[in-house]
């Protein structure tokens, strides 16, 4: 069904429902939202779920040895392709790291636990990458349409909340979803890129990736899809490029 049927659908449910739920009607708003919002739109919504995960997990602070090392590595990113970039640590012990549409960027210090400087920089940068790429901003969308389904079953169901406004649970959708393996290449090979530029080893792109894929049979957030050999293969023809070799 097209667009244009969809959300004039949308709109007559909205005009028709003067007897439902609230809920529901706040459903079909938010599908109509949904479908018609923009990019700077998006990129608002999303610097809003990230400061509802701000609030729930714990950040390092000003001196800390986990932001000190992040500030030291970043602070000559702060700026990068277009983007402005913020960058916190999050005191998780979860080997991950996210950017968000509006340019979050969060860093687990699992991750900095287990990574050197240059493999920290790969995994940022490809993070970075599903930004630059519009990746981050396609998966945020359809997070955004989940929370209008979800608001169709508080309408109908009353003992699911009402969950309209739910920025935290939309960010956590978002971080849940999972890029194509078209979207993880691309990344793969704009983190390298970045390595490149900002002077460090391209080839800690590979070495990140091999330490992901090392994890993918325990317990982190990466084991349900940790970094395939062909990404792996697919970094190190792209630092080989970089370099020359």
């Amino acid at each position: 069904m097209k667009i244009k049927s969809i959300l004039l659908i949308c709109m007559l449910t909205i005009s028709l429902s003067a007897c439902k739920t609230d809920g529901l009607i706040s459903s079909a708003g938010s599908l109509v939202t949904g479908l018609t919002i923009n990019e700077t739109q998006l990129k608002a919504e999303a610097k809003l779920s990230a400061q509802e995960m701000d609030k729930k997990i714990p950040i390092a602070p000003a001196g800390n040895q986990y932001a000190v090392r992040l500030h030291n590595l970043t602070k000559n990113m702060t700026t990068y392709d277009g983007l402005t970039l913020n960058y916190k640590v999050y005191l998780v012990d979860e080997v991950n790291a996210f950017a968000m549409p509006d340019g979050t960027v969060r860093v687990y210090a699992g991750l900095m636990d287990l990574m050197n400087d240059d493999e920290v920089l790969a995994v940022i940068g490809h993070e970075i990458g599903h930004v630059a790429l519009k990746h981050s901003l396609q998966q945020y969308k359809k997070a955004y349409l989940a929370k209008a389904a979800r608001e169709g079953l508080s309408a109908t169901d009353s003992t699911v909340g009402n969950i309209a406004g739910a920025y935290g649970d939309i960010g956590e959708a978002f971080l849940n979803a999972q890029f194509s393996q078209k979207d993880e290449l691309e990344s793969d090979a704009y983190g390298v890129t970045v390595l490149h530029k900002m002077g460090h080893d391209p080839y800690a792109a590979v070495r990140a990736q091999e330490k992901l894929q090392q994890l993918g049979s325990q317990d982190s957030v990466f084991s349900s899809h940790p970094p395939s050999q062909k990404r792996i293969d697919l970094a190190r023809a792209a630092a080989d490029k970089i370099t020359g070799k």
